[in-house]
């Protein structure tokens, strides 16, 4: 994983920067939904609910991703 540093207005915190990151990433298909969870900070379950209030579906996920999360989760 990369670390890169970013300056941000002082009203936002870093913990706002992680999930537009993540929910933005996820989005376009360039993270998995564990991944994305990951970065955020957060547990799947929560950033789930996150995406949901922003109404970013998920259920782009395709075949392969989709068993990997199985996977990850022990289904």
């Amino acid at each position: 994983m990369k670390v890169i540093r970013l300056k941000v207005p002082e009203d936002v915190s870093e913990v706002e920067v992680r999930l537009l990151v993540a929910v933005e990433l996820y989005r376009e298909g360039r993270l998995t939904l564990k991944r994305a969870a990951d970065l955020a900070e957060m547990s799947v379950w929560d950033f789930l609910h996150e995406l949901g209030k922003r109404k970013v579906s998920f259920t782009n996920i395709g075949v392969e991703d989709l068993r990997e999360e199985l996977e990850e989760f022990g289904g």
